[in-house]
């Protein structure tokens, strides 16, 4: 094989692919998981040698760790007409340890691994995590010709077995394996569910712009133990009811009991912030800001506290839940209807709804209730104004937990991602093009703008614009409203063009979209089988005037054009006019939605062709003699 003929630009293709995964026969012991995997796999471009370098991560929590049992591993090269296997030496194996808080890593690399060589790997594993059960991912970065798993479950063992992703089954089969599990201490036995899943031709999975976590859209099986019934009849349950998960959360000593201190802590603290202040909204905003401003976050994601509200509020920084849960206890002291909002960030995967588990969250923040509105809170960046979430929070649902009543709230943004240009352009008699622009910059687009030019001088920042005008000087630079979350963030900028100046030529060609424009469609797969998801609306504005000399003439203007999505998912429109010696034009992009369907990707994929299109356009001015 010179290539694989299905996808000509895969760098690698899965020859073969085989899984197989079951609890230990007889349970005298500890229950073990075992897991054992094959492959080959075909090297087709250099880009693909790095399929040749494994790393497997070991799952360890507290004492218990998977255990690496074997590895069998050879590369086959054909050389002279005949094949020649070059065996893996175990002295290239080796485990990392504690390179995160629950995961070693085990690593090896195969040898002589070139372009054409096919690679074999096999190996067990043994892990005491049966919870867990092995997660199976049909779908990677290359493509699979086949890929099969098959697990064996004892009956008596109840797990939630869910198939995610856009891709179907080409074998799903079951059966039965008579007296396969049994407990020697008693002679008790079960029959086990033995369970057969296959993918054929399974495109990679490509990842693009504007989506979550991949983990939501490749197709994989995935397990959840519910419960397991002994044999002496006790049924022990894993998967627990919300009601169970709700009550467990507000009594944790790291959940619960942390908002309970930081309510009592901050008492005394926000006298002094709220003062005489009467009005809920006023009260909230004023201890948002305070808490805000007390803490510095540690960069740390997590639903549980890491210092502990106390100790946080000492060192003045935390983790997520330190800030958060601090925030909702100080809004429940100074008598506010406040709540945690239990949260899957957009690169932990999308909350699981229908089987209550608390290790599906990873974020927490807080919900707010004055009178009927609502308002949701993070503290954890100085950037946030008031009631506006951060974009890494905009996954589908959040739980809310408050004292007597929990459930699910949508996470979307009243934010979009908004910026207007206004460029105001004028020839001057030394042949050079010069004029200012104003950029407003709103929503997520001026929480991003304020972190980029934060701690910088307005010379700092000028030298980084300068880099965006390749043809262009910038003469000054200023910026408006940097502190005011409430507004827009606004630039000044002036700058000038040596249009003819000592050149020589007779015209010049000028492009008015300056900043911020889309040098290539963000789309480029011709299928996209999950969601595009922006994180928010986006909108973005250019009004440009151009006043031209007596001796200069537009030669070549750009075409006006007006584009749209179906269904009001969006709308484009460029309009030019040319009015005596005055040249306008007006561009307006809005996507109207945060959220657009895998059936709307070619539509939205042509939306922004013709967007970039409309980007590219110049004038072509010409100098009169």
């Amino acid at each position: 094989m010179k290539k694989y003929e299905i996808d000509t630009s895969a760098i690698a293709v899965v020859l073969n692919e085989y899984g197989f995964a079951s609890i230990n026969e007889n349970v005298s012991e500890d229950n073990r998981l075992f897991f054992e995997y094959h492959a080959k796999i075909k090297i087709l471009k250099k880009e693909g040698l790095s399929k040749a370098n494994f790393e497997y991560p070991l799952l360890k929590i507290g004492n218990d760790e998977t255990i690496w049992l074997s590895l069998e591993a050879t590369t086959y090269n054909r050389e002279n007409g005949t094949i020649k296997e070059s065996k893996f030496d175990p002295k290239n194996f080796f485990i990392e340890k504690g390179v995160t808080k629950n995961y070693n890593v085990v690593k090896f690399a195969l040898p002589n691994v070139s372009v054409g060589s096919v690679i074999e790997i096999k190996y067990k594993t043994e892990s005491p995590f049966f919870y867990n059960f092995h997660r199976w991912e049909f779908q990677d970065d290359v493509p699979k010709i086949h890929s099969e798993y098959w697990c064996r479950i004892p009956a008596n063992w109840v797990y939630n077995i869910a198939l995610r992703g856009f891709l179907r089954l080409n074998k799903n089969e079951s059966g039965v394996v008579k007296d396969c599990f049994e407990v020697s201490s008693t002679n008790y036995k079960a029959d086990c569910l033995l369970a057969k899943y296959a993918m054929n031709n399974i495109p990679s999975f490509v990842e693009e712009q504007f989506m979550t976590t991949k983990k939501n859209f490749l197709s994989a099986i995935n397990f959840e133990l519910s419960e397991i019934q002994r044999f002496d009849g006790r049924k022990i349950k894993y998967a627990e009811e919300w009601k169970d998960v709700d009550n467990k959360l507000r009594t944790h000593e790291d959940f619960g009991r942390q908002i309970k201190k930081a309510k009592s802590l901050m008492e005394d603290l926000l006298k002094p912030v709220i003062g005489t202040e009467t009005d809920p909204l006023t009260k909230a905003k004023l201890i948002y800001a305070f808490v805000k401003k007390t803490f510095s976050w540690n960069e740390n994601n997590g639903c549980y506290t890491e210092l502990g509200v106390k100790k946080a509020l000492d060192e003045k920084k935390g983790n997520v839940a330190d800030i958060n849960l601090s925030l909702v206890g100080a809004l429940q002291s100074a008598g506010l209807d406040a709540d945690p909002l239990l949260i899957s960030t957009r690169d932990f995967g999308l909350p699981v709804k229908i089987h209550p588990q608390r290790t599906g969250f990873n974020y927490v923040a807080a919900r707010l209730k004055i009178g009927g509105e609502e308002f949701l809170l993070d503290a954890t960046d100085d950037f946030l104004p008031f009631g506006v979430l951060p974009v890494r929070c905009l996954n589908d649902q959040g739980r809310v937990v408050s004292k007597t009543e929990s459930g699910w709230i949508n996470l979307t943004s009243n934010q979009k991602n908004k910026t207007v240009v206004s460029m105001d352009m004028k020839w001057l008699p030394t042949e050079e093009l010069k004029g200012s622009l104003i950029v407003q910059y709103s929503g997520y687009d001026a929480l991003d703008q304020r972190k980029k030019i934060k701690g910088k001088s307005d010379s700092e920042n000028l030298k980084e614009l300068g880099k965006q005008f390749h043809d262009g000087e910038v003469e000054n630079y200023k910026i408006e409203n940097a502190e005011d979350l409430t507004i827009p963030l606004t630039e000044k900028i002036d700058l000038k063009f040596a249009a003819f100046e000592n050149t020589g030529a007779s015209t010049f060609y000028f492009n008015p979209f300056l900043l911020n424009r889309y040098e290539k469609n963000p789309f480029h797969s011709t299928e996209r089988l999950y969601p595009v998801d922006l994180g928010a609306p986006i909108e973005s504005n250019y009004l440009i005037t151009i006043e031209l000399p007596e001796n200069i003439l537009v030669d070549e203007a750009p075409k006006s054009s007006a584009f749209s999505l179906p269904n009001g998912g969006g709308r484009c429109f460029f309009n030019i006019a040319v009015t005596g010696k005055t040249v306008t034009a007006a561009f307006m992009m809005s996507l109207s939605r945060a959220i657009y369907t895998s059936e709307e990707y070619h539509y939205l994929k042509e939306f922004f062709s013709r967007v970039v299109q409309v980007q590219q356009s110049q004038f072509v001015f010409k100098k009169i003699k």
